[in-house]
């Protein structure tokens, strides 16, 4: 199916990328009758070091005709899982205590309420999604590494191969990730800034997928968030899983593995990876756009989908769902442009619009705030973490310690939490009442005062008493 072909050189739509955003692209193209041709650098798409992937509840929502037929005979790899665990690690790398968590009763369609994730291998999703592209009439054309643009008169008419063809089109998508030739050539984007890009190292484990049944049950999905390391995740598939961490490249102080390495080396860890039978099975290292919001995301005869564009969420960087989103729309408005000859970057700010109009739009629309809380917290360790483990650990386990009475220990925990609050004011003032504020911004009249609420809460905190009355007394 992926035998490199060239029978043609002049197409209405060129898609720079066959990962999920550049075949959904290619299937939505060619389905609308467009001549369209897709290109992969490698010998079959998904054959990328960042090996795997969570696909969440909106892609089956929203491509039901196509997420339907994901099977685990299409894909082996397929887990599903219904919960999370989140591992809360100390100053001293222990596992302070951890939480389970499974979709909530206001979760309102399925499969959400079913699982939170299905988690799958892109060596299989991504060849499975470019098939659809493929039946759909567009033309996959792999190991070819796009190196330029062609254009005329200055304006993009194509592309040029590491082999010096050439390629014409009015309209060319750039699906082509985070380093992306599209985007540099056209002048929208010469490279990140380090505060944009996050360099993500990961370890991929094989596991007997017996093993992570009986011993994970319907665990699909780990977040170990630590005093002494960045916010670090843990991806179950059927037969393996990994174990990954990153950070903005303006953040580290030390080699990213080394930080990585303190997850793996935890005694719990440990434990567990003893447990699973598991075995380390390749070292993988990638970039990933991380934005508040994408920016210069199309130019005269250009358009940048997925990660090209920078739309990963801005709160846990999934870009899966996001990358089809856009590669979607992108088709849809190749196809009006094409067809009345105005591709100018005015006529493609229609791009803009529509997405901004779905649910990647919705989950922009508080993007700095959430890009913004994410830095400060799990990927901040050393500035915040070192106290809000403690302090969550005292809120949420101190009262089932059996050291006192009951009663003692909730006043115990309540003046401990108070000695928090020099951090933890400045902490909720500069970044979840903004968060709340965006979130609720047509509710303000029904909100209080935010400064008000942070100067009456530590003046309940002192009011509860230090020590109980004796009846009698």
């Amino acid at each position: 199916m992926f035998k490199k072909e060239i029978q043609m050189k002049d197409f209405d739509l060129i898609i720079v990328g066959a990962g999920p955003g550049g075949s959904m692209a290619a299937k939505t193209a060619a389905e609308k009758g467009l001549k369209t041709i897709f290109f992969e650098r490698s010998r079959k798409p998904g054959e990328k070091n960042s090996s795997g992937c969570g696909l969440g509840p909106r892609m089956f929502r929203d491509f039901p005709e196509m997420m339907n037929e994901l099977t685990p005979d299409k894909c082996p790899s397929m887990r599903a899982g219904t919960a999370s665990r989140n591992y809360f690690v100390n100053k001293d790398d222990i596992v302070a205590g951890y939480i389970m968590a499974r979709p909530t009763e206001s979760v309102s369609y399925e499969p959400a309420k079913s699982w939170i994730t299905m988690n799958v291998y892109r060596s299989e999703f991504d060849p499975w999604i470019a098939k659809f592209a493929t039946d759909a009439g567009a033309k996959l054309t792999v190991s070819t590494l796009i190196v330029d643009l062609l254009k005329d008169s200055g304006k993009v008419c194509g592309v040029i191969d590491e082999n010096g063809e050439k390629y014409r089109a009015p309209l060319v998508i750039g699906a082509d990730g985070v380093i992306s030739t599209v985007a540099q050539k056209s002048g929208l984007r010469n490279k990140w800034a380090q505060n944009q890009v996050t360099l993500v190292p990961q370890y991929d484990f094989q596991a007997p997928s017996d093993r992570i049944d009986d011993i994970m049950g319907d665990e699909t999905l780990g977040v170990w968030w630590g005093s002494n390391f960045p916010a670090s995740y843990q991806v179950f598939f059927n037969d393996g899983f990994h174990q990954g961490l990153g950070n903005w490249m303006n953040w580290w102080d030390s080699n990213p593995l080394y930080y990585l390495n303190r997850v793996i080396n935890l005694k719990y860890y440990q434990r567990l990876l003893k447990i699973l039978d598991a075995k380390p099975r390749e070292l993988q290292v990638h970039l990933l756009p991380w934005l508040d919001f994408p920016n210069n995301t199309h130019a005269d005869g250009v358009i940048l989908i997925g990660d090209a564009g920078g739309f990963p969420c801005p709160l846990e960087a999934e870009g899966i769902y996001p990358a089809m989103v856009t590669g979607k729309i992108a088709a849809e408005v190749a196809s009006e442009v094409i067809s009345s000859e105005d591709v100018s970057k005015s006529t493609l700010k229609k791009f803009d619009e529509k997405w901004q109009q779905t649910s990647i739009g919705q989950e922009f629309e508080a993007g700095f705030e959430l890009w913004n809380i994410w830095k400060a917290l799990p990927f901040s360790p050393k500035e915040t973490m070192s106290w809000f483990v403690p302090m969550i650990m005292e809120i949420l386990g101190g009262i089932f310690d059996w050291s006192q009475p009951h009663a003692l220990r909730v006043r115990q925990i309540i003046s401990h939490i108070r000695s928090y609050m020099p951090k933890a004011t400045p902490f909720i003032m500069a970044y979840i009442f903004p968060l709340l504020t965006k979130v609720f911004e047509d509710d303000l009249d029904k909100l209080m005062d935010p400064k008000k609420i942070m100067k009456v809460l530590p003046k309940l905190l002192d009011m509860l008493p230090q020590k109980k009355k004796k009846k009698g007394v």
